[in-house]
């Protein structure tokens, strides 16, 4: 799941500056289908698990979700209607705010008061190490495909940079550059969706136990 949502919210920005035109305030503000929804749904889960002291059809439900928006975004295009980017930024927003922050609870909850902590900082850093692992490995993916995509004698690397620069590059090397950048990311996704699914099994093999303080 850390892999997944690092995934996301790393490489999605750099879509829209790259590909959309969009500069780095515009980018970010486009990213709030995904940020804001993440947000709103992760402090619902959390009021109505306190209410209720049922936590398991949250990340049940957030992982199906994830893998859903994972699967939505996989055809990615230059061209993608900023409706269907939007909404399947938000299916992933609303999948991982109903995830992240309520299996650290579960960690917690299984554990007795003194290792309370622990648990917490292991599922933290789990999450974490899923993230940066995941953000490196994609970004392989993603180097490799704009280099089979971008004309020989040409470095992908070099032809990355801010949406003016990349517009101010020769139409035909331009399009090679957001064709290839957007070859490679669906690519990303597209392997983000068996992570997300093994997620979804992971979790409905978890017991759910009552949280503490309920009978």
């Amino acid at each position: 799941m850390g892999a997944v949502m690092f995934g996301g919210v790393i490489y999605l920005p750099q879509y829209l500056q790259v590909v959309r035109g969009h500069d780095a305030t515009e980018a970010g503000l486009l990213m709030l289908p995904q940020v804001g929804t993440m947000i709103v749904a992760s402090t619902l889960a959390g009021r109505l698990i306190t209410r209720t002291g049922r936590w398991k059809v949250f990340p049940v439900t957030g992982c199906a979700l994830v893998t859903a928006g994972a699967v939505l975004l996989s055809p990615l295009a230059p061209d993608t209607p900023a409706w269907w980017l939007a909404g399947a930024m938000a299916v992933l927003g609303v999948g991982t705010g109903l995830t992240q922050q309520v299996l650290v609870l579960v960690a917690q909850n299984a554990v007795g008061p003194g290792d309370v902590g622990t648990a917490g900082a292991a599922a933290t850093f789990s999450r974490t190490l899923g993230g940066a692992v995941g953000v490196a490995a994609f970004g392989a993916v993603l180097s490799a495909r704009m280099r089979s995509g971008t004309p020989p004698g040409q470095e992908a690397r070099d032809l990355l940079g801010t949406p003016e620069s990349v517009a101010a590059l020769p139409a035909h090397l331009a399009e090679s550059v957001r064709a290839s950048y957007t070859d490679g990311l669906s690519s990303v996704f597209l392997l983000t969706v068996p992570l997300a699914a093994a997620a979804l099994v992971a979790v409905l093999l978890v017991r759910e136990t009552p949280l503490e303080g309920r009978d």
